[in-house]
Order: structure tokens, then sequence, then C-alpha cells
């Protein structure tokens, strides 16, 4: 796999460097869990709120149960 990454990497000369910053741009991009539930399934608390909480909501439990806050 790295012989791999490392011959993309020649073939459209992007340097380390290059790759470094675009990961760490993309882990800004990151934004923080806010809700978990017992089974490990996370949301961010973006965009439409996904099954395993719409089913958990629809069960009887509040979506505050889930909060975890968040570490900004």
């Amino acid at each position: 796999m790295i012989a791999y990454i490392r011959h993309r990497m020649d073939e459209f000369d992007i340097s380390f460097e290059q790759l470094a910053e675009s990961l760490a741009e993309d882990e800004e991009k990151v934004l923080p869990i806010k809700y978990r539930d017992a089974q490990g399934n996370t949301w961010d608390g973006e965009g439409e709120m996904p099954d395993w909480l719409r089913r958990a909501v629809h069960a009887g439990q509040t979506v505050d149960f889930f909060y975890i806050g968040s570490s900004e």
C-alpha cells in the first residue's frame, strides 16, 4: 500500500509536505462528536439525524440522553 501511495504521489508530483498540509486541513474540518449511543454510533449534530438516533427517539428516548457535549 505504501509503495502504491508513493507511486501515485510521484505520478501527480505531490510532495510529503503537500500531503501533510492536506491531511492537517482535513483534520480541521472534522466536527467533534456530540452524540453517542452504547453501540458506539456517533453523530456530530450536523445534517440529518442518523437512523440510529431517529429510531431511539421514536422508541421514546430523548436526543439529550445521547448528548456527550462538545470538545470545543
